[in-house]
């Protein structure tokens, strides 16, 4: 039996590897997906490459408490839709600076910094959109920035005490 156990390990141990090469090519797949797909949205203007990198079954939320957060857009609605509205607040568009990635097989957090001139003036801010994929496309993303700065520097609302 003492023998045997070694054997049985190493069987064990092959059986449940990971190909760690696979994961990381996934991993980096992932990374350029997002990556291309923030440029095509908001360097290139190229709506159609980035709607072909989208899952039939695409979601975008942001996630701020604002009214136009929570919401889940279908892959159309976000198109035509939910752009135009960021297009009007931001005019002049935004230059998004990737700051740091987190990625795995499954998905990716994407890090930014954003600078523009919003309808409102000045408007810059921090973002972390995370990515899920599906089937070698975006199936879902999430936006997260600060959602104060959103309502008071683009819809100029304003900040009252809490009495």
């Amino acid at each position: 039996m003492n023998k045997l156990l070694p054997i049985l390990l190493a069987i064990l141990i092959t059986s449940c590897s990971i190909d760690i090469d696979t994961v990381d090519n996934n991993r980096q797949y992932n990374i350029d997906l997002a990556q291309d797909w923030m440029d095509n949205l908001f360097i290139h203007s190229d709506f159609e490459s980035a709607r072909s990198q989208m899952h039939s079954e695409f979601t975008f939320t942001y996630m701020g408490i604002t009214e136009t957060g929570g919401i889940p857009y279908t892959k159309d609605v976000f198109i035509n839709d939910y752009l135009p509205i960021v297009g009007e607040l931001l005019p002049n568009g935004i230059v998004l600076t990737t700051t740091d990635v987190i990625a795995d097989e499954n998905g990716v957090a994407l890090m930014q910094t954003g600078d523009s001139e919003g309808i409102n003036g000045e408007y810059d801010n921090q973002y972390v959109f995370t990515f899920k994929m599906k089937d070698g496309l975006i199936h879902t993303v999430e936006e997260f920035n600060s959602d104060l700065l959103v309502a008071t520097r683009l819809y100029r609302n304003e900040l009252l005490p809490l009495d």
